[in-house]
């Protein structure tokens, strides 16, 4: 009986004295830095998910965009909404001309302005808060997306007339795209206060570049989802196509590989056609036109 009390007293004594140590600065630091080293594990992972959302999200945008597309040329006679090719048969205003090609998608076509706006452009706040929102006159300088400049150009504007002339590859076929700059820093001259300009949300297969001079127009090309940008074809379907090269390389008139993949621009034979310069996205099967161009 007298060991048990002992033995007793004593417990009593060990589990008082634990309570009385408590929790050493050492053991707190070692809690600290483990709990450290989850959350710098764990962020990559969370901000690749972030990434990932918002590239489904700008995808999915651009699908609507391609539905609200499709309809309007239904409605038009197989004719985009350009401002530089329109019907013989439309009546238009001299202002009408002046319209970002979007514009006239609202509202039957396309419901909400926020369609017009990827989640990953840093300036896509612009649109929504524009005092006229898609009808403001600076709306073609603030969308997310751009539209294929060379199916509204070449031949004299006739391939906007995308029912009578069809690419032969229009699943590879560029429609609509993701359009910069994204970045101040990318801008040679012409920023808006609010943000860079972005040429009426109209994607040009070279912006312009000249070899022999300084003055370039601001390139369009960026890297705003995972490297690349989001590309929705002329039948309907959204790819992702990588940038890095095609904003490292000088622009070129012919690229063997888009070449073989049928790029109109590379395979020219006409020799009443000058060479035209563009960028080459061929490595992930994306071309400006495949097949024919008419001529102007």
């Amino acid at each position: 009986m007298v060991g048990n009390a002992r033995t007793s007293r004593v417990s009593r004594r060990t589990v008082a004295g634990l309570r009385q140590r408590g929790t050493t600065l050492i053991e707190l630091l070692v809690v600290f830095g483990i709990i450290g080293v989850l959350i710098s594990m764990l962020i990559p992972s969370l901000q690749r998910s972030m990434r990932l959302a918002a590239s489904t999200v700008c995808m999915h945008n651009l699908k609507v965009i391609g539905d609200g597309l499709f309809m309007y040329r239904m409605d038009n006679d197989g004719w985009v909404p350009t401002s530089l090719a329109e019907p013989p048969e439309a009546s238009v205003t001299a202002s009408a001309h002046r319209e970002a090609w979007f514009v006239r998608l609202f509202p039957t076509y396309l419901a909400e302005a926020k369609v017009m706006t990827c989640p990953r452009d840093p300036f896509r706040f612009r649109l929504l808060e524009a005092p006229g929102g898609v009808k403001d006159p600076r709306a073609g300088d603030l969308a997310s997306y751009g539209l294929n400049s060379f199916i509204l150009n070449a031949a004299g504007g006739k391939l906007a007339d995308l029912d009578r002339h069809r690419p032969v590859r229009p699943l590879d076929t560029i429609l609509v795209a993701d359009l910069g700059p994204d970045s101040l820093r990318d801008v040679r001259g012409g920023i808006a206060r609010n943000g860079p300009r972005r040429k009426e949300s109209l994607l040009s297969w070279d912006d312009g570049y000249n070899p022999v001079s300084m003055h370039m127009a601001a390139p369009w090309v960026t890297r705003r989802h995972s490297h690349g940008i989001n590309v929705l074809t002329l039948a309907g379907g959204v790819r992702h196509a990588q940038t890095d090269d095609v904003m490292r390389n000088p622009v070129k008139t012919h690229y063997p590989d888009c070449a073989a993949g049928g790029c109109s621009l590379c395979n020219n034979s006409d020799p009443a056609r000058p060479l035209i310069l563009h960028y080459s996205f061929a490595r992930d099967r994306l071309y400006w036109w495949t097949g024919q161009i008419l001529r102007d």
